[in-house]
């Protein structure tokens, strides 16, 4: 167990980008794929690096590598350098050819599919020698760890250290098939929906979609007869007539044999808000963001503009 320093002055970056990987990746396999290389070389290159500083950075626990204090600290002036080894990347790369470089955004499966997908092919075809990456998933990538670029989620971010900003709403109702009301009839929201069956959100994500609160509020004797992690999902279900379903009208409008229930409330849910976020550190953005520090994950002029591309 190293206990003092040992060679400050032969710390190099490499130590710190190994460091990084291990601190993200929360395992020495994790990090060796992410960089290339094998677990025993990262075992090596981690305790190599605590000799030189002379400071355990990771607690080894059954289940990967835990940050200790030390590393926790160590964690923020790390980061500190991987933005300056950026910039001075663009620097060198200089700005003169234009926006280039890769930007990742992720977003739910639907909006991506039938919202994002059309506005960011405009951008590409605008901006040929960039490349983005849409990832769509119903669970938030990490921004703080610069897996992503942007991401856009209905709700406000919860982590430290990023920048974000309410784009728009998108109107939900409530919607079955011809079918379902033919056999059932309406909700009957004096009842609380005692008859009427459901199609929601599974349990994992139910607390996290905006029309949670309203379903228990209204329909709270409801039926779940069926719940899935896709809009897509609960949509075609609904089509097919298994009941009740909450969804942006924007996505519904697709189902043609799905109808709009506008009885009281008129609408089914005034949608959680619609925000875009990314990084702190990155830089360059539009007057609508305030930034404290420099460098998306990529390249921060293209992710720049990508925001604008997105913006309502």
């Amino acid at each position: 167990m190293p206990q003092k320093p040992t060679d400050l002055a032969a710390i190099e970056w490499e130590d710190l980008r190994y460091f990084l990987h291990l601190a993200r990746e929360k395992s020495l396999s994790g990090a060796a794929r992410k960089l290339g290389t094998t677990q025993p070389t990262m075992s090596r290159r981690l305790e190599l690096f605590e000799s030189k500083l002379g400071a355990i950075l990771f607690d080894r626990l059954p289940s990967g590598l835990r940050l200790s204090d030390t590393g926790r600290q160590i964690l923020d002036y790390a980061e500190r350098m991987e933005d300056a080894a950026l910039a001075a990347q663009r620097i060198a790369v200089g700005s003169s050819a234009g926006l280039t470089g890769t930007v990742r955004v992720t977003s739910p499966e639907w909006l991506g599919a039938r919202i994002l997908s059309p506005l960011l092919a405009k951008f590409c075809a605008a901006h040929p020698t960039v490349t983005v990456e849409l990832v769509t998933d119903a669970e938030a990538l990490s921004l703080t760890w610069r897996e992503i670029d942007v991401a856009l989620r209905f709700g406000r971010f919860q982590q430290d250290g990023l920048m974000q900003r309410k784009i728009g709403s998108i109107p939900f109702q409530l919607y079955a098939a011809a079918a379902y009301l033919k056999a059932k009839g309406p909700p009957d929201f004096s009842d609380g929906g005692a008859d009427a069956a459901l199609i929601t959100m599974n349990a994992a994500l139910a607390e996290s979609v905006a029309e949670t609160k309203w379903l228990r509020r209204y329909l709270p004797q409801a039926h779940v007869g069926f719940c899935s992690n896709s809009r897509d999902g609960q949509a075609a279900a609904a089509a097919a007539g298994a009941g009740l379903v909450c969804l942006p009208t924007r996505l519904a409008s697709a189902y043609p044999a799905l109808r709009s229930r506008r009885r009281r409330p008129s609408r089914a849910a005034s949608c959680g808000w619609d925000f875009i976020a990314t990084p702190a550190r990155s830089g360059g953005f539009a007057p609508w963001w305030t930034s404290s520090r420099e460098n998306s994950v990529n390249s921060p002029d293209a992710s720049a503009s990508c925001i604008a591309a997105i913006r309502p």
